[in-house]
């Protein structure tokens, strides 16, 4: 696999009716992008140790630390990834920022403490939530990597932000490279179960990846490996 290639993919599932998610004066495209809590200057280890984020502050950036280098925003580099827009890592951090100073929850466990005392891997995943317009369908972002880190920072924080400014629900997986398939069917399943409380359908949703994240959505779009993985013939 040519890993300077980056597929992206793009899998609907049970779009029952097809129409489009409207953006309406509750939507997240009013936001105010230009708050500024940080800068492209500002230290990666301020964004991470900032209290506003608490534990899930660590996991905005890959934990595989040698697959990234810099010291500030600007200077944030990730192994396989050439195009790189310092303003958009300001614009997604300054964003969840304000989403936590607005009282909202940007961070969720998709498993449960007994499970992740069990196994301390399961600490280092997550869904970062990137709200849209209640209701509304979701997409769930798988970021690259060649299946060795998460390039979230790069690339599905991007889309996932890309997708909420449009009304549409998105989540960025942060998920064990090694057990990709198994976490993004956890996350699935979590989202589905938890469909009312976060406020999005449970009935509309898609799947989005590059690279290594590609090949999860690939997998998991189809019914056969979801419902392998998940036991369940509940979910769409």
């Amino acid at each position: 696999m040519n890993l300077l290639l980056t597929i992206m993919v793009t899998i609907a599932l049970s779009c029952s009716d097809g129409t489009e998610v409207r953006q309406d004066d509750n939507s997240n495209t009013d936001m105010n992008y230009n708050d500024e809590y940080y800068s492209r200057t500002s230290l990666i280890s301020d964004v991470m140790s900032d209290s506003a984020f608490g534990d899930c502050g660590r996991l905005l950036f890959p934990v595989q630390t040698s697959y990234w280098s810099g010291s500030t925003l600007e200077q944030l580099r990730l192994t396989f990834y050439s195009y790189i827009d310092p303003d958009m890592t300001v614009e997604i951090v300054n964003n969840l920022k304000k989403c936590v100073v607005d009282g909202e929850t940007i961070f969720y466990s998709i498993y449960s403490e007994d499970e992740m005392r069990a196994d301390a891997d399961k600490r280092n995943t997550g869904l970062f939530f990137f709200k849209g317009n209640p209701g509304a369908p979701f997409a769930v972002c798988n970021a690259g990597g060649a299946f060795a880190y998460v390039g979230a920072m790069h690339d599905s924080f991007l889309h996932a932000l890309a997708l909420s400014k449009k009304g549409y629900n998105a989540f960025a997986l942060i998920y064990r490279p090694d057990k990709a398939y198994e976490d993004l069917a956890r996350a699935i399943e979590f989202i589905h179960d938890n469909a009312e409380y976060l406020g999005v359908s449970a009935d509309e949703y898609s799947l989005w990846g590059g690279s290594a994240g590609a090949r999860m959505a690939a997998t998991l779009g189809n019914s056969g490996y979801l419902l392998q993985l998940t036991k369940r013939d509940d979910i769409p």
